[in-house]
């Protein structure tokens, strides 16, 4: 059985990994778990470059395969490829920084070590755009929190979708990312305890059948089973 560390950006995806891949991988052959950043692991946000390889790093030291769980939206300029994939298309700007994090991550591990152990997943958007994987999930388990019905819900969500055209797509401005867009009809909207309970109901096959990029971070994961 291969044993995976995720370093995650937070509790929300501490949470995600722990109740979704930790049941799911071990039938592909893989243990995961996951960790925060930092050497005391208590506090999640994305780190300064330095920072988050050296956590990368010490992990990949302990022999087990490592991988990764940020937003593309919040990292700082300082990481590998940031300040140059706006200027790619929206759906290759996680893939253009996972490919430039990855260089950096075997070139600082020297000629011995095999690439095959750091698997990096870069978010493009937060979270919360997961949970537009199925908007009518989404309305029925945020009708409770607000005074709005599931239809105005679903009707609400749909339509960012219908426009963005693909959950990972959703605006990742300010005002304009996805978990706002839950909390400008769902105030009581909480991401670290609402946002994990969403996608699992939602369930990974529905997660990997509309989220690309997820769905391809998801079977690289499937595969290490195999290695």
């Amino acid at each position: 059985m291969n044993e995976l560390i995720v370093i995650v950006e937070g509790e929300t995806e501490q949470t995600f990994v722990q109740r979704q891949l930790m049941p799911h991988l071990p039938l592909h052959g893989t243990n995961p778990w996951a960790v925060l950043p930092g050497k005391h692991r208590k506090h999640g946000g994305v780190k300064k470059w330095e920072s988050a390889k050296a956590d990368i790093i010490r992990a990949l030291k302990e022999q087990r395969y490592v991988s990764t769980m940020f937003d593309y939206y919040a990292l700082p300029n300082d990481w590998p490829g940031r300040d140059d994939a706006a200027a790619q298309p929206w759906d290759q700007r996680a893939l253009f920084i996972e490919d430039r994090i990855k260089g950096d991550i075997v070139e600082a591990m020297g000629d011995n070590f095999d690439p095959k152990y750091f698997i990096p997943y870069i978010q493009l958007h937060e979270f919360e755009s997961l949970a537009f994987a199925d908007v009518d999930e989404l309305a029925t388990l945020t009708e409770p929190l607000c005074n709005r019905s599931m239809d105005q819900l679903a009707a609400h969500f749909g339509a960012i979708l219908e426009e963005a055209g693909h959950p990972e797509a959703i605006n990742d401005g300010y005002d304009t990312c996805p978990s706002r867009r839950i909390t400008s009809k769902v105030p009581a909207y909480k991401k670290r305890v609402h946002g994990p309970i969403i996608t699992q109901r939602i369930g990974l096959e529905t997660l990997r059948e509309n989220c690309g990029h997820f769905a391809d971070w998801l079977t690289r994961l499937e595969n290490l089973g195999a290695e």
